[in-house]
Formats: C-alpha cells, sequence, structure tokens
C-alpha cells in the first residue's frame, strides 16, 4: 500500500506485508534518503536502490528498537499519519525527524516535548 501525503519532508509512504525480514514500511524523503521502519529496527539509506545491496552500499545508519518496545502494525502498515517532520504510528509511537536524528518516541507528546526517546539515529 502506497500512501502520498503533504510533507515537507516525506514524499512517499510505501507498506510490504510480506518482505522477507517481515513487514516493513519505506518512507521517502524529498531528498531521497529512505528511512525502513521495521518492528525491531529502523534504517536509513541513500535511496530505494541501495536497500537490497547485499554489502551494505548506501546504508547511512541503522539502530534496533529494543524488544519490549517494538513497533506494532495494522494491515496498512505501521505509519497512521504523517506531516513535516512527525510521523504518528499504530499504537501511538512516533517518530520525529530532524536536520540531524531521527528519534522514535513511545507516544506524540513525547515526541512534541522530546522526551522519553526509545531511539535515535544519528545523521550526522
Amino acid at each position: 500500500m502506497v500512501i502520498e501525503g503533504n510533507s515537507d519532508i516525506v514524499v512517499r509512504c510505501e507498506f510490504f506485508a510480506d518482505a522477507v525480514n517481515g513487514p516493513c514500511q519505506w518512507l521517502t524523503f524529498r531528498n531521497g534518503f529512505v528511512l525502513v521502519v521495521h518492528e525491531a529496527f529502523m534504517a536509513l539509506y541513500k535511496d530505494a536502490q541501495s536497500i537490497g545491496d547485499p554489502l551494505g552500499n548506501g546504508l547511512k545508519v541503522m539502530v534496533d528498537i529494543p524488544a519490549d518496545q517494538v513497533l506494532e502494525h495494522s494491515p496498512q502498515g505501521f505509519v497512521k499519519e504523517f506531516s513535516a517532520g512527525f510521523v504518528g504510528l499504530v499504537g501511538d509511537k512516533a517518530i520525529l525527524i530532524t536536520p540531524n536524528d531521527i528519534q522514535l518516541f513511545p507516544h506524540k507528546l513525547d515526541a512534541l516535548h522530546n522526551r522519553n526517546e526509545i531511539v535515535r539515529l544519528q545523521l550526522n
């Protein structure tokens, strides 16, 4: 399923229910980067073609999500909504995308107040 939205950062959101490593969602950024969201990890790639590279060329950064914080998904995917640098997830977790970091929070209010971060992908 593809979600097209009006966002300053995310231009495309695709869910792959039957991916090799389990369900995952690709969020394509305006600059071509792709954030792969999986229940157990998040990974940022330089572009969509880099995702299948067996040598990991194009992988910019990756982080495992702790076992007690794994992400939930619906038949439509992990993402419920996205706008600007905010991505709302199923189960009320949220991703905040800033120029320096991509952060996962347990709730959208935590993202708003930048508290209780679960994991961070550092972009610099």
